[in-house]
């Protein structure tokens, strides 16, 4: 007995009977012929869309622990070689071009207070070489810098853990890109250091500082860059007036212990 599929649920399409209707056939509803319906094709397009993102996270977090793996492989083969002499040699050089002053353990201060803008050096101590605010356009202003220069390097000379420090900025736009910083330390090596020997090598330069406190501050840190530690002892070299700002106000700020901490000035050539 052949079933009558003329009661088939309307969801398996039209029923059309051919040869008699004794087999029943479905008459397709959708416009192109054999193509998927379009939610199934919305649902392929999305799997591979999900695997696609997939693969991307997944591939470089596989990338990154394969390297992670050999870089611990490489590590463990040269930290179980530091037992000899080559090992310890080899660290060693690597800190020190890291840490070029890490043998160092006090720190002296020069702050800076004009921008050398001129084209000798050796003429440092006239005041039309360097960029000078109206209040410091007065005789001796400039030999007052080059007195500050002298004297951080010589107090730098007196102990062989000295780093001598020239502090100050870019504070003058009108100067151009050139600190008070590197400014000194100039002056320093047109003086050939004023004599001194071994000091050169000890000195390096702060070019962030805008005012007193920030020459204090910016230096302990400068320190630190270099050193790896900060200083035992501290000495400013500044003008005199200063004394009480340096002393009681930016040690305080920054707790610096006061009996370590000292301070070299020289008179003022115009008013602050």
């Amino acid at each position: 007995m052949v079933p009558n599929y003329e009661r088939v649920h309307h969801r398996h399409g039209h029923l059309a009977h051919s040869n008699g209707g004794s087999f029943p056939t479905l008459s397709r509803s959708h416009s192109g012929s054999g193509d998927p319906p379009k939610g199934s094709r919305r649902s392929i397009i999305q799997g591979v869309l999900q695997a696609v993102v997939l693969l991307c996270v997944l591939l470089p977090l596989w990338m990154l622990l394969s390297r992670s793996g050999g870089g611990s492989s490489a590590q463990g083969e040269v930290h179980g070689g530091m037992g000899n002499a080559a090992g310890r040699r080899m660290m060693s050089q690597e800190v020190a071009i890291y840490r070029p002053a890490s043998h160092l353990r006090k720190l002296v201060l020069v702050a800076g207070h004009a921008v050398f803008v001129g084209l000798n050096y050796a003429e440092s101590n006239q005041e039309n070489v360097w960029f000078l605010e109206e209040y410091q356009k007065v005789p001796g202003e400039a030999q007052s810098f080059v007195d500050h220069i002298q004297l951080g390097v010589q107090e730098a000379a007196k102990d062989p853990q000295a780093l001598l420090l020239f502090s100050g900025g870019q504070t003058r736009k009108e100067a151009g890109p050139r600190s008070e910083g590197m400014s000194y330390w100039v002056v320093a090596e047109a003086a050939n250091w004023f004599n001194t020997t071994g000091v050169r090598n000890r000195t390096f330069t702060e070019e962030h500082a805008r005012d007193s406190f920030e020459n204090l501050l910016f230096s302990l840190c400068r320190f630190y860059e270099l050193a790896g530690h900060y200083p035992d002892d501290v000495t400013v070299v500044s003008y005199t007036l200063k004394k009480s700002r340096f002393l009681t106000l930016h040690r305080e700020a920054l707790r610096f212990p006061y009996e370590h901490f000292h301070f070299i000035g020289t008179p003022e050539e115009c008013e602050y």
